[in-house]
């Protein structure tokens, strides 16, 4: 199940009524003020597009969270393929307490992204596939080795390491989780779809195709 901001509680079988009512967020929205804008910028990471792009999605996901797994594979994987620069995505780190190495997984995240964007987005890959591996024993590491070269993951083991690396890791984390609690996040995994100076809230994950058709309705 997933919830919209306004909008009532639908099923995955009912989901593609939901397209007309996202459609039609843009006049009843909420506008993001100057300060969450700011927010935004100063954190999270981005996975596809820019400040340009016509519609931005921003993600606030547990890394343990199997609806944020099924999220990241099934949908916010195939929108950075299909629409590229015209799609912003970014991802803010959520780790529920319950989760025990949700906090773990989003560190070697974070130190993978200080390699780069694309280092970064192969661990994400490889920790989501992984899930229920790393989840039960809090393996990462294995995950993580899949994900990089060798050469990168001592690197990411010595950002790890550094009491001042881990230290500014451990606070940007902090940023986006307090971030999402200013933002209303209750739930993971929780989007926040802007376009035209709109922004619409969705709790869950909808489908694809709802997701494709709305997109579709704004940029193609």
């Amino acid at each position: 199940m997933f919830r919209t901001t306004g909008i009532r509680k639908v099923t995955l079988a009912g989901a593609l009524l939901l397209l007309p009512c996202l459609a039609a967020c843009k006049n009843e929205a909420l506008q993001i003020n100057g300060a969450a804008r700011e927010d935004v910028a100063l954190t999270g990471h981005v996975l596809s597009g820019s400040a340009a792009s016509p519609v931005r999605i921003e993600v606030f996901s547990d890394l343990q969270c199997p609806s944020c797994r099924e999220l990241f594979i099934q949908i916010l994987q195939p929108v950075m393929k299909e629409y590229k620069d015209k799609v912003s995505i970014v991802y803010h780190e959520f780790p529920l307490s319950g989760h025990r190495y949700a906090h773990p997984a989003a560190r070697y995240v974070a130190a993978a992204g200080k390699l780069g964007q694309r280092q970064m987005l192969s661990v994400y890959d490889a920790i989501f596939n992984d899930q229920a591996y790393w989840a039960s024993d809090g393996s990462l590491e294995v995950s993580v080795s899949k994900a990089l070269s060798g050469e990168d993951l001592t690197k990411v083991r010595q950002i790890l390491q550094n009491s001042n690396s881990l230290a500014e890791i451990n606070e940007t984390i902090e940023k986006e989780q307090q971030l999402g609690i200013r933002k209303g996040v209750t739930v993971t995994p929780t989007m926040f779809i802007s376009h035209g100076g709109g922004e619409q809230k969705v709790e869950g994950r909808p489908t694809y195709q709802v997701m494709k058709q709305f997109l579709d309705s704004i940029v193609k």
